[in-house]
């Protein structure tokens, strides 16, 4: 599954669908924003990764601090 996400100026990660642009989510004073995949290796183990950038609010995404928050968020642990 393929969704947008924001970063907030708190750490927060707000996960949301493709069908809303990423400047909806502004008054959030986002720090970073793009794309975040969520699926599962054929183990079922849990996948999430954050990438790419966001054009409405003209940030991109902080791969790997992002991708470890949202671990962090959906999961409750890091890896």
């Amino acid at each position: 599954m393929r969704c947008k996400y924001v970063r907030t100026e708190n750490d927060v990660i707000i996960i949301f669908s493709e069908l809303l642009q990423h400047k909806e989510f502004s008054n959030f004073n986002p720090k970073s924003a793009g794309f975040i995949a969520i699926g599962a290796s054929g183990r079922h183990q849990p996948e999430i990764s954050c990438y790419g950038e966001s054009v409405s609010l003209n940030l991109k995404s902080n791969e790997t601090e992002d991708t470890r928050l949202a671990r962090k968020q959906i999961l409750g642990y890091l890896d």
